[in-house]
Formats: structure tokens, sequence, C-alpha cells
């Protein structure tokens, strides 16, 4: 691997990330800085208060103010969501790829409803952090080399250990890899940052044939179900075969879920984003 090449894709923090979490890091962070902070930045702003007031949130009241946001969820949480918005500002302006976001969108709220309706104990922010970000490592690729975007179309069929194969051996190293360096630099949590990397090698994770943590291997089990409802639900009268099927069992034993339970919920989802 092209070491100097790898490290030029990621981004680097934005300012203002970085100098919140220098504050956060004080044994009584100043929320009042914090929040100007924040302000500074009327675009960011005005998105971190449109998200803290979506459904995703579930509060009673309407946030008007940073300082009443960091009252009702905490400073954790409202730094979770800016370095989210960030991130997303930041890779929107590799170039126009709305079909990109528009998936993301839905895999990240189909992991969180299936972690929701299969009882998992799972933070509720990295759900959806890595169904937002698990292929973050597309655009970057696709900004740094001209024949990436082709390289892509000529490869719909590929499964994700293929892709990322296909993808080392034609540029040096996978968008897997480079979204994880992205997660790392940008300090999200390791096992989502694993999450991202591990993708290609899901059924070895998933047996425990690698090293890492409950929390990453839960994780991507929900994001493997998320990816197959997402990639069916607009074509919802199309039936899954067999080998479909066969290839969710490794996330679906892990989930201890049944192949009748998870195609109700699968229906039952489909039917909900209809």
């Amino acid at each position: 691997m092209n070491d100097s090449r790898f490290n030029s894709l990621i981004p680097p923090q934005p300012e203002v990330l970085i100098d919140i979490a220098r504050l956060l890091k004080a044994e009584n962070p100043d929320l009042t800085h914090i929040a100007t902070l924040i302000k500074s930045d009327v675009a960011l702003y005005s998105v971190v208060l449109k998200s803290i007031n979506s459904p995703y949130y579930g509060l009673r009241v309407s946030v008007t103010s940073i300082e009443h946001a960091i009252s009702l969820l905490g400073l954790d949480q409202i730094y979770n969501l800016v370095r989210l918005t960030i991130l997303r500002n930041t890779l929107k302006k590799t170039g126009r790829m709305e079909r990109f976001w528009d998936t993301a969108k839905d895999v990240s709220q189909l992991s969180l409803s299936v972690a929701r309706k299969l009882r998992l104990h799972l933070n509720k922010d990295d759900i959806y952090t890595l169904g937002m970000l698990h292929d973050c490592g597309l655009p970057l690729m696709i900004q740094a080399f001209s024949g990436f975007r082709e390289f892509l179309q000529s490869s719909p069929g590929f499964n994700v250990t293929e892709l990322a194969k296909q993808e080392r051996d034609s540029f040096g190293f996978s968008h897997y890899q480079v979204g994880a360096r992205m997660a790392e630099r940008w300090n999200l949590p390791q096992h989502v940052a694993d999450a991202i990397r591990l993708q290609p090698q899901l059924d070895d994770v998933l047996a425990d044939k690698v090293d890492t943590d409950e929390k990453t291997r839960h994780l991507l089990a929900v994001l493997a179900l998320a990816q197959d409802i997402s990639s069916e639900y607009r074509y919802y009268w199309r039936i899954q075969s067999a080998q479909q099927l066969e290839q969710l069992q490794p996330a679906l034993r892990f989930l201890s879920t049944t192949d009748y339970d998870y195609l109700t919920l699968k229906e039952r989802l489909i039917e909900e984003m209809a």
C-alpha cells in the first residue's frame, strides 16, 4: 500500500471540531464557549438545530438554541451530531452524489429499525453513524482516482469481499480501508471504524475468526440486514432467492433470528418505507 497516497485521501478535521474536542477534555467543559463555536458557523448551526428537532431524537419540545440542546442531550451527543454533520458536509464537497447519500440515509434509518425491532441493546448513535458512513470511502476514492467511478459502474455484481480485492488490485487499497482511516482520524469510536474496515470479512468476523469486539460484530450484523432491505425495498414484488437469503445466514445466526422472523421483519419495514 502506498501510505502517502492513502493518507492524502483523508480530509483534515476543521478547526471548529478540533477546538470542541479540546474543550471537551477539560474537567469542567465551558458550555458557553462550545455553544459559541457551533454558532460561529451559521450553516453548521442551522443544520444541527434542524437535526436535533428531527424525529430521530424524539424530543417533545422544540429546541431553538444550542444551549438548550446541550441541556437536553448532553455534550457527548451534541459533539457526535456536530462531528457527523461536518463530516457529511466535507464528503459532499467531493461532488454530486445524491444517490449515495439517499442510500446512506436509508441504511442508517433501517439499521435503527432493525436494532429496535430485534431489541438489541446497541448505542443509537453508533448504529446511525455506521449506517451513514459505512461507504464513506467511496466519495474519497472517486475524488482521488479519475477512473474509480467507471470502475464501480463496471462491477455492479461484485460482493463486498470481491469488490475490496478488486479495489486493492486496481488502486492499492479499498474504500473500506479509506473509510475506516477517516473514521479514526476524525475520532469516531474505534468499533465504528473497525466495522467500516471489516465489512469485506463479515462472515469471518461473525464466526469469531477475526479479533474484534462484540460491539463491532453486532453493528456489522445489523448493517448487513439493513443493506439487504435497502437494496430491495424499491423492488418490493421481486422474489428473494434462496441464495441471497443464504448469504445472510451468518448475520441471522449471530442475531439469533430465524429466516421466517427476518423475512417478516423485512416485509414490515419495506411497507413502512413505501
